[in-house]
């Protein structure tokens, strides 16, 4: 079943919002979460979803969940894998800060800090949380970030006889994330790290490993936070490490 028009224009408006306030700076964030909620109540699918999700939802059980314990950093914030509930937590977030009753700079600060400064720390955020409940919302309404849906894509797709190995570019994306790595590995093991900084950073890298393994993108994103306080500012390290987060941003590029 097609979503009507005027409802494809409202999801988009909803996805615009989203990407405005994933690809932006903290600066003005209050107006985009503001526009985020908006397009949200305006369009009665999205209004139903996360009416639906939302049902019998745990707010602060699930926001003590995903906090987890980091003695590299203080800690940092792991969204759930269950898709609806990433919907629904990462909402209560948007409202609890919406209804300032949570500052969001501090949020960032204590779960996605960089030593790099405050927009690296807001960019591990959106990376983190707004990328998967975006991804969330895509997946569970079946559609496109233009409100199209899914099966009609494909339909057409099938009509022009377009015949193209499913999912190719992630495999490629995953495969050149595993070689930046590896890079980053290298040079971390032939650096001036003191032993035992080393050792925790490749024990770091080894979960990223097995999470690339099983193609796991929030658990990913969730270990660059530790992975990047501890390199800091090590020039000789940081230009292997912003080779791997380019790799990690292109999974977010179309």
């Amino acid at each position: 079943m097609k979503y009507p028009e005027t409802e494809n224009i409202k999801i988009k408006t909803f996805f615009d919002a989203c990407n405005e306030m994933i690809q932006g700076r903290f600066i003005l964030s209050d107006i985009k979460i503001s526009k985020i909620l908006k397009a949200i109540a305006n369009s009665e699918v999205l209004y139903n979803l996360f009416a639906e999700v939302l049902s019998d939802f745990k707010f602060k059980e699930e926001f003590e969940n995903a906090k987890t314990s980091s003695k590299i950093n203080g800690g940092y914030f792991l969204v759930p894998e269950n898709e609806e509930k990433i919907i629904a937590l990462v909402f209560c977030i948007l409202l609890e800060v919406d209804n300032q009753k949570m500052n969001l700079q501090t949020f960032v600060n204590d779960y996605f800090y960089s030593p790099e400064g405050y927009n690296i720390s807001y960019s591990n955020f959106a990376l983190s949380v707004l990328v998967p409940f975006k991804n969330a919302v895509l997946e569970i309404l079946g559609c496109n970030e233009d409100g199209t849906l899914l099966e009609e894509v494909e339909e057409e797709a099938e009509e022009e006889e377009i015949e193209e190995e499913p999912n190719t570019r992630e495999k490629l994306l995953f495969a050149n994330l595993t070689m930046s790595l590896n890079e980053l590995l290298s040079v971390i093991m032939r650096s001036k790290i003191n032993e035992e900084e080393k050792e925790e950073l490749r024990i770091i890298i080894e979960a990223m490993y097995e999470a690339i393994e099983l193609e796991h993108l929030t658990i990913i994103n969730a270990l660059t936070i530790p992975l990047e306080h501890m390199i800091g500012k090590n020039k000789q390290v940081k230009f292997y490490y912003n080779d791997f987060k380019e790799c990690l941003v292109q999974f977010y590029y179309s």
